[in-house]
């Protein structure tokens, strides 16, 4: 399984990769662009990205994301409360999951385990 986790903040980066590192190829980006170089470049199987990104939105990176990498599971994490937005973006398909940050490593590995089936 690879993932890749977009998010501006090194230290959620760092941990995310030491929790996971043992479970999947793990990719990082720190930025949105970043992050679609990376999976232009890699077959990536899910997706987290986080919605306060600086460039643009994480909600805008799964949008992208979902139109170029369809088969790809897709995951927002925010602070944020879930809001209208988010819904009818989840209903469109440009995101399977939504999890409050900061994360729970049980639920990410509930929901890797999960869509991966």
């Amino acid at each position: 399984m690879s993932i890749l986790y977009v998010d501006h903040e090194i230290n959620n980066l760092n941990s995310f990769k030491a929790t996971f590192r043992r479970d999947a190829e793990i990719y990082l980006a720190e930025s949105t662009e970043e992050g679609l170089k990376i999976l232009g470049e890699n077959k990536i199987d899910v997706i987290f990205a986080d919605h306060q990104m600086p460039d643009m939105t994480g909600l805008e990176f799964l949008t992208l994301a979902s139109n170029q990498y369809p088969s790809s599971i897709r995951v927002l994490l925010t602070g944020n409360a879930y809001t209208d937005e988010f819904k009818r973006a989840a209903g469109k398909g440009y995101f399977h999951s939504y999890v409050n940050k900061p994360w729970d490593e049980q639920q990410l590995r509930k929901l890797m385990i999960s869509n991966l089936r």
